[in-house]
């Protein structure tokens, strides 16, 4: 209070005082002038206390402008509910229900939530808008105006129930208490227990929900009506501006008009063109953007390097499809999630599949631009592939092979929970699923062991790496060459171009033969069998000669030659060849098997091994 005091200008308020002081109190004219704020507050309000004035009337006077504004405001903004501000948790009490409205002289039946719901339909089904205003809670409503606003507000009410579909008959108690009586062996919280409040459902306003409700209300003595509450009836215009129906649609055929599940047929048909319009769009767009990559940035010779223009148009072109789908889907989805407000009945039934379609076209794109730059890659090495780098570059390929398809396995993971978080609560679903984790960990353990040891063997392949990409592995018995890595399973190819397939698991749990695990140079064996009375030092320079001349021997390794055994009849050699790598060694081993036998069948004939037998005379 003592604000509005201290709010008088200084000068102003020093000169009334002086005067005040002169005129009552002569010894005042030799007061000293305040040093402060408070010293002049203190001699201010002794003046106002000589004056015979009281401090209350003085803030009451200051006050009261200000409080009348402020009721002024909040009954502007808040209306007259007509609330007594009693609570009884059975009805709202009020002290009035549409006092601007004519009374009747026949009461409408507004006893149950059910009543009035048939009775409001009845009434507009009738083009009794009038009578139907009766249900409705208009103390939000200037009393004056009601009359006039009735007939329309019970049209848009009405036309928004026929529009969400919120004539729940079904769904509604026919009691006067709007009690549910529970069936046998339900334990809802909600049946059992009367109601003074039942929400008939929601409507989407912008971002967030309006509810509808239904209230049962107490005017004095009277008995207790159900009737659409007063903050119903308030939002009931901004929800009408927002879904009102095209004014267009009144110059359209009856045709386009007919309705399939609730939708105009137009609806339908406006979607289906925007989309194919969509899709022209997307589709244009794509393929201009490859027209000028294609046209600027141009490259006489292809070049082989992610990053070369031969590559960019590449990309372009792999991507054309996929991208135009995603531009598509991306245009129709922000078209019914409220770009066109006309279109709203189509637009809630048809969300769900055009974000379902906008998330598989955006996954396809993804997947397209991972495989594109994962082959590029692949590609690149393959050209590059030198005999030094051989090994290494066999390393990087199972890195790319491997974990460019655990990147498309996460996106595929990613896009289907995107997906479900459109319709689901992904809070509430983790609960549910570490709820029922030890059930559902069993099942899923008892039948897709075998696909989950698989890929979780790839992970370990492909961090461990007790095989790559060219390696040369004998698998029972069988001379192959690992092809492709694959999420569940092995590709391999076989000497005479046949392919396997073998399961991951394999590689983990079985003894593999893998001819070029730590490096890629190998060395094979060549066996020889030769008669006792063979040269063997012959036999060995010659075989020295062969290996060196022959173009596939690494330089490196000397060749060798050893007696490893005998028989009854032969004498066994063992050679040895190496090469850079396990395809070439054994290229070297046979050729080398077979210069070296045609040289034993024309320098050493009479020593090939041969059986003998020795036949004896009569005599």
């Amino acid at each position: 209070m003592m604000v509005g005091l201290l709010c008088v200008p200084a000068n102003a308020a020093t000169n009334d005082s002086t005067q005040v002081d002169n005129q009552s109190n002569p010894s005042a004219q030799i007061t000293a002038e305040p040093e402060n704020l408070i010293d002049y507050a203190a001699q201010k309000i002794d003046t106002i206390k000589e004056e015979g004035i009281s401090v209350s009337d003085l803030a009451s006077e200051l006050v009261s402008p200000l409080e009348r504004n402020t009721v002024q405001q909040a009954g502007h903004l808040q209306g007259d509910s007509g609330l007594t501000g009693e609570y009884n948790e059975s009805y709202y009490p009020l002290t009035e229900l549409n006092s601007g409205l004519p009374p009747l002289s026949k009461l409408p039946n507004l006893a149950t939530p059910l009543a009035t719901l048939e009775f409001f339909q009845s009434a507009i089904m009738k083009q009794q808008f009038d009578l139907a205003a009766y249900a409705l809670n208009m103390n939000l409503i200037e009393s004056e105006l009601q009359r006039s606003r009735s007939l329309e507000l019970t049209k848009r009410l009405d036309f928004l129930l026929t529009k969400k579909k919120l004539y729940v008959f079904d769904e509604l108690p026919d009691r006067p208490d709007g009690l549910i009586e529970p069936p046998i062996g339900n334990d809802s919280s909600v049946m059992g227990i009367p109601r003074r409040s039942i929400q008939l459902g929601y409507i989407d306003y912008r971002e967030r929900r309006v509810p509808i409700y239904l209230q049962r209300v107490r005017i004095d003595d009277n008995a207790p009506l159900w009737v659409f509450s007063a903050q119903t009836v308030d939002h009931i215009d901004n929800l009408y501006e927002q879904y009102q129906p095209a004014q267009f649609e009144s110059y359209l055929p009856n045709w386009l008009k007919l309705r399939f599940f609730g939708i105009a047929l137009w609806e339908f048909l406006a979607l289906i063109l925007f989309f194919s319009f969509t899709l022209g769009l997307g589709w244009l767009f794509s393929k201009g953007a490859g027209k000028l990559i294609n046209r600027y940035v141009r490259d006489e010779k292809p070049t082989s390097y992610v990053g070369s223009s031969n590559s960019v148009v590449d990309l372009v072109s792999k991507l054309t499809v996929p991208l135009t789908f995603t531009i598509s889907f991306s245009l129709v989805f922000t078209l019914v999630s409220g770009g066109f407000p006309y279109l709203d009945a189509v637009a809630t039934s048809t969300q769900p599949i055009i974000w379902i379609g906008l998330v598989l076209s955006a996954m396809w794109l993804g997947i397209r631009i991972i495989n594109f730059f994962a082959n590029r890659y692949q590609d690149l090495q393959i050209e590059n592939l030198t005999e030094e780098h051989f090994d290494k570059e066999r390393i990087r390929r199972t890195y790319v092979s491997i974990f460019r398809r655990v990147f498309i396995f996460v996106m595929i993971l990613g896009s289907i929970w995107i997906g479900l978080s459109k319709f689901t609560n992904i809070t509430g679903l983790g609960t549910t699923l570490l709820t029922s984790a030890g059930i559902a960990g069993a099942v899923i353990g008892i039948a897709a062991q075998p696909v989950l040891g698989n890929i979780i063997a790839g992970m370990q392949v492909a961090i461990t790496q007790p095989i790559r990409i060219g390696d040369t592995v004998m698998i029972e018995e069988e001379w192959t060459t690992i092809e492709d890595l694959r999420y569940t399973y092995a590709v391999l190819k076989t000497w005479d171009e046949r392919r396997l397939i073998v399961p991951m698991r394999y590689f983990i749990t079985e003894i593999v033969e893998n001819w070029s695990h730590t490096e890629s140079h190998q060395v094979c064996v060549v066996y020889l069998y030769v008669d006792y009375g063979a040269d063997i030092a012959a036999i060995r320079q010659k075989y020295f000669e062969l290996v060196k001349a022959h173009e596939l021997w690494d330089g490196e390794t000397e060749p060798e030659i050893f007696t490893v055994s005998i028989s009854e009849s032969t004498i066994k050699l063992r050679g040895t060849v190496a090469s850079d790598s396990p395809l070439n060694a054994w290229t070297l081993e046979c050729e080398v098997r077979e210069q070296i036998l045609s040289y034993l069948y024309q320098e050493q004939k009479p020593y090939l091994p041969t059986e003998r037998f020795t036949f004896k005379g009569r005599d």
